[in-house]
């Protein structure tokens, strides 16, 4: 008996060494794939914001741009300050897959913080540098040469002490155009030039931009530059991890309306260069436009008649908004609408809400003297000319108007208020161009409950009549629009164009290509037109969707859950790293789009998603 007991011992220590062995190469083997995973793997799947301990309340702004920016874009992002992000990993947190310094609020770094995001970079980490992020030391001095970070990001720049004041200038930005679409920047925002792309806007067709200048010798992949040569932006390897190098400032930028840029590298740096799954910004991640009519003058009527015998009306749906008053240019003119005393064009719009397009309101009774005189001072004499022409609408449409656009594109951030108040869900003016349906920020205020429909323009030109009376060929302003076709279908983004009826009947072969490429696209079902009304709604409820991303073994798994319905909500997942997902819970169907598997929830609450990594033997 002792002597069995003694082989039962030695067989117990035996088995126990044997698994011991196991568990230390298991550890060992573990250890050795984590220190040679490249950013975004399933060990790391949170990118963060880092922003200074000492974050003033007039700076929290500024984040807050950041992570409304990754909210609209369908990216996960959260915050973390400088000192967390030295602590992590202390106590055996997973690691971060990525760091974004932002601009204008984190100039001010130690030498010990730099260090560390080094050493996060060189072990496999992904950051996106931007601007002027570290170019103050821990005591708010620059360095005697170059910024702390060029040798992060693969270029020499920030030489403050060689040139002072002249250190930053203002750019022209260049880039290829299969960067600026990859950026999510739609051909009219950047124009081709010498066989390049160039950034442009309403009114200036070469926008200038501030930038940093910078040494020579990049080492890396460059996607932007400046007329005099400077890096704008960049991508390079750092030991196993990368950096994204953008020299501007987008949090900036983003406060003044200009958020194009900021949204575009987000995306980039988040889906481009991490491959990590995003919630796609469309219904069904089915790009599409918004096509806004403006109705403001006598001279629309007859020119919407032509157009509906033309058949543009049975597409759609469009929004379609009138300035309702009896003139246009100034008091008893006579050249309005009238919309109350003119029966014949009231039933034309009943016929156009039948067909179920949209009908919304643009402006203030009077469209050019609202538009002209209407200022931030202003607010007690002419806001009865918003809510005049609200009621006439209201009156027309048998509810209460639900967008709104801005007569000459002037809109005082009270009118913009008012338009909140009153519940209107939708609005567009001209000092937002180029992205999609955003929060817009004005002079650190940001709206709060209405959404903001950016306007897609052509150079300079936001409407055919300004190209008309500049003789821009009809096959050049087709050729734009049928572009904006493609762009949408390809990066299955929500974009919007507005036209007045008498320009478009000038440029009528123009627009029937619009809708003839639209109609192709539409049928392949890569394309769907919407109206303002109805993109407010679904942005409002997909952002109201609470989402988290997480990595479990093999699998990254997305986990959502909406209280009204997730339904047409999409989750993408770029197809070269991922196999195809799985529904694990609730309602979904799974497609391939391009090079990305969509996932389209159904009508429920919740749905659990899992899909396997390439490679990870799954």
């Amino acid at each position: 008996m002792r002597l069995n007991l003694l082989k039962v011992s030695a067989w117990r220590k035996h088995v126990f060494g044997v698994l011991a062995l196991v568990a230390i190469v298991a550890c060992a083997l573990l250890a050795y794939r984590s220190m040679n995973e490249g950013p975004g793997k399933p060990q790391s799947d949170s990118i963060v914001l880092v922003v200074p301990d000492n974050l003033s309340g007039e700076n929290r702004i500024y984040a807050q741009a950041w992570m409304d920016a990754a909210l609209e874009e369908g990216v996960r992002l959260s915050t973390v300050t400088a000192s967390e992000f030295v602590r992590h990993g202390l106590n055996g947190e997973r690691d971060y897959s990525a760091v974004i310094l932002p601009d204008t609020v984190h100039r001010s770094m130690t030498t010990a913080f730099v260090n560390k995001v080094r050493q996060f970079v060189e072990a496999g980490g992904a950051l996106m540098q931007v601007y002027d992020a570290g170019i103050l030391n821990e005591n708010g001095f620059y360095e005697q040469g170059a910024s702390r970070m060029s040798d992060v990001v693969g270029v020499q720049y920030g030489f403050y002490a060689r040139l002072r004041n002249d250190m930053a200038h203002q750019a022209t930005v260049y880039g290829a155009p299969e960067v600026m679409v990859g950026l999510h920047i739609p051909p009219g925002r950047w124009i081709a030039k010498d066989g390049r792309a160039m950034l442009s806007g309403y009114g200036e067709d070469m926008l200038r931009y501030p930038a940093m200048h910078t040494g020579s010798g990049y080492t890396g992949k460059v996607l932007m530059v400046s007329d005099e040569n400077s890096i704008i932006a960049g991508e390079r390897k750092l030991g196993k991890g990368r950096v994204l190098f953008v020299n501007l400032p987008l949090g900036y930028l983003k406060l003044r309306t200009d958020g194009v840029l900021l949204h575009g590298f987000l995306n980039y740096f988040a889906t481009g260069m991490l491959e990590q799954p995003k919630l796609s910004p469309a219904p069904q991640g089915i790009g599409g436009l918004v096509l806004n009519w403006h109705c403001d003058a006598q001279i629309c009527i007859d020119a919407v008649d032509s157009l509906i015998k033309d058949g543009v009306f049975k597409r759609g749906p469009f929004s379609f908004h009138i300035t309702a008053g009896p003139d246009q240019r100034q008091f008893n003119d006579g050249r309005g609408v009238d919309l109350a005393n003119n029966a014949a064009f009231t039933e034309v719009v009943r016929g156009l809400m039948r067909d179920g397009h949209e009908i919304g309101s643009h402006g203030g009774w009077i469209h050019d003297w609202f538009g002209l005189n209407v200022n931030e001072k202003n607010q007690s004499s002419m806001e009865i000319y918003l809510q005049k022409n609200a009621d006439a609408i209201q009156t027309l449409t048998g509810k209460p108007q639900t967008e709104y656009s801005a007569p000459t594109g002037n809109q005082p951030e009270w009118a913009t208020r008012w338009l909140d108040e009153h519940h209107v869900k939708a609005y567009y003016f001209t000092g937002n161009i180029g992205q999609g349906p955003t929060r817009t920020y004005r002079n650190g205020r940001r709206d709060e409950h209405i959404w903001s429909f950016p306007v897609q323009t052509y150079g300079q030109y936001s409407t055919i009549e300004e190209a008309y009376m500049s003789d821009i060929p009809e096959t050049e302003i087709a050729n734009w629009l049928t572009s904006l076709v493609r762009f949408a279908a390809g990066t299955g983004e929500i974009r919007l164009i507005y036209f007045h009826p008498p320009g478009a009947v000038r440029y009528l072969r123009a627009i029937d290509a619009l809708l003839e490429s639209a109609d192709a696209e539409q049928a392949r079902h890569q394309f769907q037109w919407h109206t303002m009304t109805q993109m407010a709604d679904f942005a409002q409820r997909r952002e109201q969707t609470v989402w988290r991303l997480a990595s479990d073994r093999n699998d990254v798994r997305v986990t959502a859950e909406n209280k009204e319905s997730l339904d047409a909500l999409t989750w993408l997942f770029p197809t070269d790293r991922y196999a195809r997902p799985r529904v694990e819970s609730g309602q979904g169907s799974v497609s391939m789009q391009g090079a990305s598997w969509k996932v389209v929830a159904g009508p429920g609450n919740r749905i659990v998603i899992a899909a396997a990594l390439k490679g990870s033997g799954a």
